[in-house]
């Protein structure tokens, strides 16, 4: 029988290239039971059973383009069990409902931002077309071809409801890529037996909103016509009201395409110089894009006005991706940071609307990138001290110790003592400090970085949200500014959120002024912790259903489609994990 499976192989199966109308009296004839069978073939233990335990054993299909199956041979085994080692697909059991339901779940798998590919879509759609006419006594190919389609309906659940790639080999935290283990094994025999197979991606997929929104918006954009023309805009300079340049009405159009400007507001016209019109568009394309709204067209918003929709498309699955890392468990209230985005949202759950949203400046991107993490807040500090970290202490302000005696008093830094040293003179404080003997911290006031309050949920990278003491650089549109930690526009507003979530609360809005006007340091635990998510991603769909695009500032779109086979891995693997964060 293996021969006349080789047969089908020889003539065009794995390549494609076959008329199914023409092969299926060839067929026919091959499994014939009149056909002369090898002994092995009509032992007793020849049976559905047999053939489909023996396959899985060998953890190889030939049917399949990635044929070696060994990362689903558990659920496979499983699965089959469930159904007392009988075929799944075919022989008895066939339901062509179930059969078009499962092909046409892996032929769609771009609805949810995979690829078709992975699952041999086209493969099976045609095999299937010459499964279906083998007779019952073709035991071992009706195997093969039954295993292929369970062992690709695997594979797509679990990179449905998991992902494609595992986020800690990204160097991402636990919490990421930690979710429940999905039971696709009865899901899928549940799913036959209910002739409910098409319902499979709605089981498997994530539950957040966010997840159906990019999914709508990813149908949107797969139906827009193709950009194969797509011209880029070519700014030498940046461009500014008035001035004249050659694309002004290819600008125009760009503008109405990407719904920026409509055909009723536009002047049709051929534009000579850039006109009050096209500037009110760029103005609204940059709102639309975080950028400043000021119209003129720098290289932010050249970049932003060349991206093509293929580009859009790559960025919205990688959003889809990430989204299920997330463990299922996420309730609210929940504060959520974008870190490219440079964005803090509140929500009371986390697929309703935010009820709290607010600019904040994150990690340096060369030096201090902020981490992806999700941890529970413990508790806030009002007026807190800022224990300034060794790495600071000796790149930044130890020098400027050495031009200053006293500057330490200036900035209202005192030093701590952690160990017992005869020699206290003042020149032997410059060796105490590189050797970390003492540590310093900032008393609160008007200088300390950390502003009035600052929020913890303890993690080893010892990062936090706080106020700052600097709040003329929440103007700036790029705000990777920090030394790792989050610092937020509005934290009275933020604290707010936080101790309004707490049960029989006193912290009203008066109560959390006077904290924050205090000249001492006082902390407040949360009976109920509230988890704080710092997520990267460069696509977001906010509360009116507008996508936004955002730069990938830390390069992570990059590596994660290196990790999805979409481009080759760089030589340099530090793009891979955030750079090493110091509070701050």
């Amino acid at each position: 029988m293996t021969t006349r499976l080789n047969f089908l192989h020889n003539i065009g199966l794995k390549k494609l290239a076959f008329n199914t109308g023409k092969l299926l009296p060839v067929i026919l004839v091959l499994f014939s039971p009149s056909q002369p069978t090898s002994a092995d073939e009509v032992q007793p233990n020849n049976t559905p059973a047999a053939a489909i335990s023996t396959l899985i054993a060998e953890k190889q299909n030939s049917l399949l383009i990635k044929p070696d199956f060994s990362k689903q041979a558990d659920q496979l085994l499983s699965l089959y069990q469930l159904a007392n080692n009988q075929f799944l697909w075919l022989g008895d059991s066939q339901s062509q409902t179930n059969i078009d339901a499962a092909l046409a779940i892996l032929t769609n798998a771009g609805a949810d931002g995979l690829d078709p590919r992975d699952y041999d879509a086209d493969v099976l759609k045609q095999t299937f077309e010459l499964a279906t006419a083998i007779p019952p006594s073709a035991i071992n190919e009706l195997a093969k071809f039954d295993t292929a389609l369970s062992i690709a309906l695997l594979r797509f659940v679990n990179d449905l409801h998991h992902g494609r790639v595992n986020p800690q080999q990204l160097n991402y935290p636990s919490p990421f890529g930690s979710k429940q283990f999905i039971e696709a094994a009865h899901l899928i025999k549940q799913a036959i037996d209910q002739h409910s197979v098409a319902q499979l991606p709605e089981a498997a997929q994530p539950k957040y909103k966010q997840y159906q929104q990019l999914k709508q918006i990813l149908a949107d954009y797969r139906k827009a016509p193709a950009d194969g023309n797509f011209e880029p805009l070519i700014f030498e300079k940046a461009l500014r009201p008035g001035e004249h340049h050659p694309q002004l009405d290819e600008l125009r159009q760009r503008l109405i395409t990407l719904n920026a400007m409509t055909p009723e507001t536009a002047d049709l016209q051929p534009e000579k110089f850039y006109s009050k019109k096209l500037q009110a568009g760029v103005k609204e394309f940059q709102r639309q894009n975080n950028l400043q709204a000021d119209g003129i067209i720098g290289k932010e918003t050249a970049a932003k006005l060349n991206q093509s929709l293929e580009q859009k498309i790559l960025q919205i699955e990688l959003a889809m991706e990430r989204l299920r890392w997330l463990p299922d468990d996420i309730t609210g209230p929940v504060i959520i940071v974008n870190i490219p985005a440079f964005q803090l949202r509140a929500f009371n759950s986390v697929n309703e609307a935010d009820i709290l949203s607010m600019k904040v400046i994150v990690g340096k991107a060369e030096k201090n990138q902020t981490p992806v993490l999700l941890e529970d807040m413990k508790y806030l500090e009002f007026m807190p001290y800022w224990n300034i970290p060794s790495s600071i202490m000796k790149k930044e302000i130890l020098p400027k110790m050495y031009n200053n005696l006293g500057y330490l008093q200036s900035q209202d830094i005192e030093l701590v003592q952690l160990y017992s040293k005869q020699d206290s003179g003042w020149y032997s404080v410059f060796d105490d400090i590189k050797h970390g003997r003492v540590r310093a911290r900032q008393r609160p006031g008007k200088k300390n970085p950390l502003g009035k309050v600052k929020f913890i949920f303890p993690n080893k990278e010892d990062v936090y949200l706080h106020d700052t003491s600097s709040p003329s650089l929440f103007n700036r549109n790029q705000r990777d500014l920090s030394h790792g930690c989050v610092r937020v526009a509005e934290a009275e507003k933020l604290a707010e959120f936080v101790l309004g979530n707490q049960p029989e609360t006193n912290w009203d809005l008066a109560a959390i002024q006077q904290a924050m006007s205090g000249s001492k340091t006082r902390r407040v635990s949360l009976s109920n912790p509230i988890p704080v998510l710092f997520f990267y991603t460069t696509t977001f769909v906010d509360q009116d259903n507008q996508i936004h695009f955002y730069r990938d500032i830390y390069n992570q779109d990059e590596v994660l489609e290196k990790a999805l086979g979409r481009m080759p891995f760089p030589d340099n693997s530090s793009l891979v994990t955030a750079k090493t964060t110091t509070s701050g």
